[in-house]
């Protein structure tokens, strides 16, 4: 691209650029000033005081009894999804590519359901813990946060259990796969028996989710960089985001990098 083109290129989108930062800009101080308004009244104190209380309510009374009826609802969910593809594999030819695919977009569906799954039962198990060792001062509460302390574990062991069963069927489909699940190098060695064409789908899958987080990381540390401000929350949330954040970028760049010095190799 020569330097005529890349200043044009710049010139418009500047442009934009500068249109949404000043609306960045306007949006924050409109909040900062309100903020400040509100807690000059005293309103806010008494908002942040009702968010804590519905917190604590949250992780004691309600977070336990989620993660029993997520422990309920995966299995319920996925192990038909899982029999329906099981079925389809058992049916198979192995020439007919339209079941392949299917069978495959069953069981990355179950293994979907079952990571989303595990993730919100670990945001589910911190609200629990949220209230602290005030939790066993109550007998009903301390009865309720054991279950759900065993409910964690129940998800634990099914969304492990179901995404080993479905590794092993998609590896009736695609033979050449030899990693087990259990393996704790198991998506390197996956990723290593994948053909060209599938390490392209990995990749084009990859770029999608770093561009993704990259967003998403953005939107929350911008909403709890005000929240700081207008709630008092410190600055450890920020904290966690923007750690999430540079690990997903450094890593992106370092592979990029190493993955460019081998393409020159090559070349």
């Amino acid at each position: 691209m020569k330097n005529d083109e890349i200043k044009q290129a710049n010139r418009k989108a500047l442009p934009k650029f500068l249109l949404f930062a000043v609306v960045c800009t306007i949006v924050g101080g409109m909040v900062g000033y309100y903020s400040g308004h509100s807690a000059a009244k005293g309103g806010l104190d008494q908002l942040v005081g009702m968010m804590k209380e519905a917190g604590a309510f949250f992780g004691t009374h309600i977070a336990p009894w989620l993660m029993l009826a997520l422990a309920v609802i995966v299995p319920v969910v996925c192990i038909p999804i899982y029999r329906s593809a099981k079925k389809l594999v058992a049916a198979w030819d192995g020439e007919d590519e339209d079941i392949s695919d299917t069978v495959d977009r069953k069981l990355s569906a179950v293994i979907w359901i079952t990571s989303v799954a595990l993730i919100v039962s670990y945001f589910l198990i911190a609200a629990s813990y949220s209230g602290g060792f005030a939790t066993f001062d109550s007998k009903n509460s301390t009865i309720i946060f054991f279950i759900g302390v065993v409910a964690f574990f129940g998800i634990m062991a099914e969304a492990t259990i179901i995404q080993q069963k479905c590794v092993d069927t998609a590896k009736q489909t695609n033979p050449e796969k030899k990693a087990s699940v259990y393996d704790m190098r198991f998506q390197k060695k996956w990723i290593d028996d994948c053909d060209e064409a599938e390490k392209i789908m990995i990749g084009k899958c990859a770029f999608k989710a770093y561009s993704a987080t990259n967003v998403v990381c953005t939107v929350l540390a911008i909403v709890l960089a005000v929240c700081a401000l207008v709630f008092d929350i410190g600055f450890l949330p920020s904290l966690m985001v923007c750690l999430v954040w540079i690990v997903n970028l450094s890593v992106y760049c370092k592979e990029a990098m190493r993955y460019s010095k081998a393409g020159n190799k090559i070349s």
